[in-house]
C-alpha cells in the first residue's frame, strides 16, 4: 500500500471472518456499539457483503478501524470485559503507529485515503490487529474474559487478606452471575458451603457493592450424612473437616458481613428461608439432595432468580447430571449457561425457572 492509497484486502474471507466476531461481541457490550455508518458497513461485511474491489475493502477496513476506537470506549460487560481492553490496547498501539510516521489523522482515512511515512508498515499493524480480534471466535476466549473480570473486580473491591483465600468452587464462573442477579429482589442462598471461603467472599462483594440482600450458607459442617445412592466417590463422612470449624469461621465473619451460617441437614434447614431469592448456588453433589431444597425453595424463585449447580457432569458426583437433565427435559428449568461450552471440565450450569416442577 503506497502513501495516498487506500487499504486492500490479502484475504477477503480472513476480514470477514474478524468483523463477525467484531459484530458478536458488539451485541454484548453495555451500553452497546450497534448504530452508525461503520458498524453498518462492519455488518455488511461480516453479513457476506461484497468485498471485491478496493473501494468497498478500504471502506470496509476504515470501518472497522472506527468500531475499534469505538469499542475502546465502552462498558464492558463480564464476557466481553478481555475483548474491550484488548480493543483499547490495539487503538492505542495503532495510534502511536500513525503518530511515529507522520500519518494524516484516521478520521480523514475513509476519504482521504493513507498517507504516512510507511504505509506497509500501518498496513501490517492493521492486519495483526484484525488478526488478534479474529482469535477471540474461539470458547477458550470466553472462558479468560469472565476470569479477568472477576480478578478485577476482586483486586478493586475486595482486601487480599480475603482474596488470597482458597475456595473449592470455581468463583470466576459464579461472581459475573451473581452480579447478574444484583437487580433481582431477594437474598442469596448458597447450599453445601464446606469451608465457607465462597460464602464469605462472595457476602464481602455484596456488601462492597451496597447490595440489599442476605448472605445464607447452608452446610452441615461435619460432612456427608449419607452415601451417594448410584455409588459415587462420595458418601458418609465426606467434606468433614475436624480442623477448620467452619461454622465458627462464619459466625465470626457475620458480625461485620450480611452473612449467616444455616448448620443442619439443608433439605430440612432451607425451610427456614422467608425471603424471595435472587441467586442460589447449589454445591450438594447429589440429585437426592439437590432435588428436595429446590422444590422447598421454589416458591421463593421467581422467573429472573438465577439458580447455579455445581459438579455437574463431573464422574465424581454422578447424580448431578441426570438431575439436572430431568428437570430440564420437563420444562421446569431453562439452561442460561454452560461452562463446558467454554471451558471444558468446569462442570457449572445456571438456569432460570422456566416451568413447573414435576412430580417428585
Amino acid at each position: 500500500m503506497a502513501s495516498g492509497r487506500g487499504f486492500g484486502l490479502a484475504d477477503a474471507e480472513a476480514f470477514r471472518s474478524t468483523a463477525q466476531v467484531f459484530v458478536e461481541h458488539a451485541g454484548r457490550m453495555g451500553p452497546g456499539l450497534a448504530g452508525g455508518p461503520s458498524f453498518g458497513l462492519l455488518k455488511e461485511a461480516a453479513g457476506g457483503g461484497a468485498l471485491a474491489d478496493t473501494r468497498t475493502q478500504h471502506e470496509a477496513v476504515c470501518a472497522f478501524l472506527d468500531c475499534l476506537k469505538r469499542a475502546s470506549g465502552q462498558g464492558a460487560t463480564p464476557e466481553t470485559y478481555t475483548f474491550v481492553a484488548k480493543c483499547a490496547e490495539y487503538d492505542r498501539y495503532l495510534d502511536e503507529k500513525v503518530v511515529e510516521f507522520r500519518a494524516n489523522r484516521r478520521e480523514d482515512w475513509p476519504s482521504n485515503a493513507v498517507k504516512s511515512d510507511d504505509n506497509t508498515t500501518i498496513a501490517k499493524v492493521v492486519d495483526e490487529i484484525a488478526g488478534h480480534l479474529r482469535s477471540f471466535s474461539e470458547p477458550a476466549q470466553s472462558y479468560q474474559s469472565l476470569v479477568d473480570y472477576t480478578q478485577a473486580r476482586i483486586r478493586s473491591l475486595m482486601p487480599t487478606e480475603i482474596a488470597g483465600m482458597r475456595q473449592e468452587a470455581n468463583i470466576s464462573l459464579i461472581l459475573p452471575f451473581l452480579e447478574k442477579s444484583l437487580p433481582v429482589a431477594g437474598d442469596v442462598a448458597e447450599f453445601g458451603c464446606f469451608r465457607g471461603i465462597l460464602s464469605v467472599k462472595l457476602a464481602w462483594m455484596l456488601k462492597a457493592l451496597g447490595a440489599d440482600k442476605h448472605y445464607y450458607a447452608f452446610d452441615t459442617f461435619h460432612g456427608f450424612e449419607i452415601d451417594d445412592p448410584a455409588g459415587g466417590a462420595l458418601g458418609i463422612g465426606s467434606f468433614r473437616d475436624d480442623e477448620f470449624d467452619a461454622f465458627t469461621f462464619l459466625t465470626k465473619w457475620s458480625r461485620i458481613l450480611p452473612l449467616t451460617p444455616v448448620k443442619g441437614d439443608a433439605t430440612k434447614t432451607c425451610a427456614q428461608l422467608r425471603a424471595p431469592l435472587s441467586f442460589v448456588w447449589l454445591d450438594l453433589d447429589m440429585g437426592v439432595l439437590m432435588d428436595p431444597v429446590l422444590r422447598t425453595i421454589w416458591s421463593k424463585c421467581g422467573p429472573d432468580t438465577i439458580i447455579g449447580i455445581d459438579d455437574v457432569g463431573r464422574p465424581e458426583t454422578p447424580t448431578v447430571s441426570p438431575w439436572l437433565d430431568g428437570l430440564l427435559a420437563a420444562g421446569a428449568l431453562e439452561m442460561v449457561f454452560d461452562s463446558d461450552r467454554i471451558a471444558p471440565n468446569t462442570f457449572i450450569r445456571f438456569v432460570k425457572k422456566k416451568g413447573e416442577l414435576p412430580p417428585a
